[in-house]
């Protein structure tokens, strides 16, 4: 991979535009970091009070199946580790942990990228002990996403330990990328659906055009990073500072309605059924 050179390097430490990325991802990391709450504590909750098949099949259907214990588990697995994902995941892309700490950044590795192969691994055998309620294109789709997530995990480990560090951060990034897709899955589902009133979804089997589009959610946001990847050597210029503050105030509003409407109110009333 292309270094860039010290002289571009202050150029791009010096810009302006560190600050858009920085509130992006200050943005991004709240947003993660609730809905993350939100599914610990309500199918969490849910597994300790046993309202699982009410509370766990109420936004996809047949989720979970009383007589598929170890489907239901293996899908648990899959919740949890992916939440952990979530919140672990930035903490590896700021500097200041990797230079000012770096046992921190490789412990934390050690966690993010286990709890990456659990939610890959738990999610693949739900798939092949239960599959989905979207049928076999929902199955392949999140199938391959599965693979992908225990590719990238392996790849990113295995060029670490071989101290190989312009392909071990491309092949974070791509996990990073993949680790976030749960999250954006539903806020882009949300925002198509609830705030725009878009149609192409079948409630009940999803499989709808857009249900169909939505199998392969991760697709554009692998674009999007191997675009990152290949371009982190060239100087962003004013349109993608730009771009960046309006994604983060995108986000930031569309987390607002998300977590008041949604996130927080099904947290709060879990909490109240468990305390």
């Amino acid at each position: 991979m292309t270094r860039m050179s010290p002289a571009v390097t202050r150029a791009v430490q010096g810009s302006p535009m560190r600050w858009p990325a920085r509130a992006l991802l200050l943005v991004s990391w709240l947003s993660a970091g609730i809905f993350s709450l939100y599914i610990v504590i309500f199918y969490g909750g849910a597994a300790v009070l046993g309202t699982m098949a009410q509370d766990w099949n109420e936004v996809l259907p047949r989720l979970y199946e009383q007589a598929a214990t170890p489907a239901n588990i293996m899908i648990g697995m899959h919740f949890i580790a992916g939440a952990v994902v979530l919140i672990l995941g930035p903490l590896q892309f700021l500097a200041g942990v990797r230079t000012r700490w770096p046992a921190v950044h490789r412990w934390n590795g050690r966690i993010y990228l286990t709890c990456s192969a659990l939610a890959g691994v738990g999610g693949l055998v739900y798939l092949a002990l239960q599959g989905t309620v979207g049928g076999p294109m929902m199955t392949l789709g999140f199938g391959v996403y599965g693979v992908l997530m225990l590719l990238a995990s392996a790849q990113t480990l295995r060029h670490a330990l071989a101290r190989q560090l312009a392909d071990h951060r491309a092949w974070a990034i791509r996990l990073f990328t993949l680790g976030l897709g749960s999250w954006l899955y539903r806020m882009e589902y949300g925002l198509w659906l609830k705030a725009l009133d878009w149609p192409g979804h079948v409630s009940g089997t999803f499989d709808g055009p857009f249900d169909l589009v939505m199998n392969f959610f991760y697709v554009p946001h692998l674009l999007v990073a191997e675009y990152f990847i290949r371009r982190r050597a060239v100087p962003p210029g004013r349109f993608a500072g730009s771009a960046g503050i309006a994604c983060a105030v995108l986000l930031a509003v569309v987390t607002w309605l998300f977590a008041s409407a949604y996130w927080l109110p099904h947290v709060r009333d879990q909490l109240g059924k468990l305390f």
